[in-house]
């Protein structure tokens, strides 16, 4: 609509917004050993078909088209148009265009046919949907004999954080849930455990996860910050910055994410 009228400019990349929380998270050492994790027990073999719910700004579907070379077909479906023109625009870049597919859809009515797919995967998407609708898709357009593997944020975990804090404040900032929300159907506890067995899937694993952040990822750690601060008090934020300084002083400090890892096959 501004076009019709105005010059506009358009900005995007990974350096903004949304986009910029996204690919600092998805390079994040900690973050990715938590997703090899998920992509290991759901035992991905050469020639299978990967679905990512809720794929963002494709920056795992990125990862793992480079993993796997070519040996599986991946599709990222997401609802944000943003998100998903960011995606098909950094895939270019990188050379990886032809190696995924993008679709727009809903987690909750995902655009494909019954059994489509031998690996479904979502990775803190379940949180912020109808967490049993999105797991009944899931399941649905799995094949029989295939996995569908899911991370959530955990709000029912510590946030451990290495700072020398005194232990007022450290039972504070590393209480469930200080950091994150929830929608009201969606799924950030130990419940998914028992969702993806109502969900009818079988030989279910379940791996609760801590990923960690440091100076080297220092756009996930700007917005941790963002969201923990304004909850301290005026004395309390003076407390944190100083004992940062002094654990960044020493190369030790980190803030520790958790999360509820789960896999299960289709029967």
């Amino acid at each position: 609509m501004l076009s019709e009228r105005f010059c506009t400019i358009a900005l995007g990349g990974t350096a903004l917004g949304a986009v910029a929380i996204l690919e600092g998270r998805g390079h994040a050492i900690g973050y990715l050993q938590m997703v090899r994790t998920l992509i290991e027990e759901a035992e991905l073999r050469p020639g299978e078909a990967v679905l990512e719910v809720g794929c963002g700004s494709g920056v795992l579907a990125r990862w793992l088209a480079r993993r796997t070379a070519g040996r599986n077909r991946i599709t990222g479906v997401d609802i944000n148009p943003y998100l998903l023109g960011e995606a098909k625009a950094l895939a270019r870049q990188e050379g990886l265009e032809g190696a995924i597919e993008f679709r727009d859809g809903n987690a909750e009515a995902l655009p494909f046919s019954d059994n489509s797919f031998e690996v479904v995967m979502s990775v803190t998407v379940i949180e912020e949907v109808d967490a049993d609708q999105t797991l009944a898709e899931m399941v649905r357009v799995t094949k029989p004999g295939g996995r569908v593997a899911v991370i959530a944020r955990a709000l029912d975990m510590a946030f451990p954080m290495n700072l020398p804090l005194s232990t007022s404040l450290k039972a504070k900032v590393e209480a469930p849930g200080v950091i994150g929300q929830v929608s009201p159907q969606g799924c950030a506890d130990a419940s998914l455990y028992r969702r993806v067995r109502q969900a009818g899937l079988t030989q279910v694993k379940m791996f609760p996860q801590l990923t960690a952040f440091d100076r080297a990822d220092p756009t996930v750690l700007q917005w941790l910050e963002g969201v923990l601060l304004p909850k301290l008090t005026q004395d309390e934020a003076h407390e944190w910055e100083a004992a940062r300084a002094e654990a960044e002083a020493l190369g030790t400090f980190f803030m520790a994410w958790p999360h509820h890892g789960s896999v299960g096959t289709k029967a």
